[in-house]
């Protein structure tokens, strides 16, 4: 889990949508976040290498996002997807 945290970081610092963002690993989970507000989660999938998604549905309840893919696609898909991104508002 420490190889796959570090590359979320360093995808997350690469990517100016992403600028003041943290990723924190939780029970096998990475969890973006602006402070202590998490609002996107990723867990590993069945398939070795691959991610799933879910988001905090309007801060109330995690809600899968139907896509999955490695930790690169998962983080191009969230940065590609405005109304995913809980942080801008």
């Amino acid at each position: 889990m420490d190889a796959a945290l570090a590359e979320a970081r360093n995808l997350v610092r690469s990517d100016p949508k992403f600028a003041g963002l943290e990723v924190r690993e939780m029970e096998g989970r990475l969890y973006l976040a602006r402070g202590d507000d998490h609002f996107a989660r990723l867990s590993p999938a069945e398939t070795v290498g691959l991610w799933r998604m879910e988001y905090f549905h309007n801060l109330e309840r995690w809600q899968f996002v139907d896509f999955q893919g490695t930790l690169r696609e998962c983080l191009e898909f969230l940065s590609e997807n405005e109304h995913y991104q809980f942080w801008e508002g």
